[in-house]
């Protein structure tokens, strides 16, 4: 998935492990999809960029905030 917007005023560190926020243009593996109503509602994103397998940033976000 890649980062294609950020909306404002999203926490983009809820979980407490990123060493930096996402940027537009990020890359990261989906992780969970978060449902509401059932329906898709935010898509939970783990980018890891070192080759420790490390993770940089782990966010949630919303449909049209990412692409495939």
């Amino acid at each position: 998935m890649r980062v294609v917007k950020l909306s404002d005023g999203q926490n983009r560190d809820a979980w407490r492990v990123n060493t930096r926020v996402p940027s537009v243009g990020d890359v990261g593996t989906l992780v969970d999809v978060l449902r509401a109503d059932g329906h898709a509602d935010r898509f939970v994103v783990e980018c890891c960029e070192r080759g420790d397998g490390a993770t940089t940033w782990l966010a949630d976000f919303a449909e049209d905030e990412l692409a495939v």
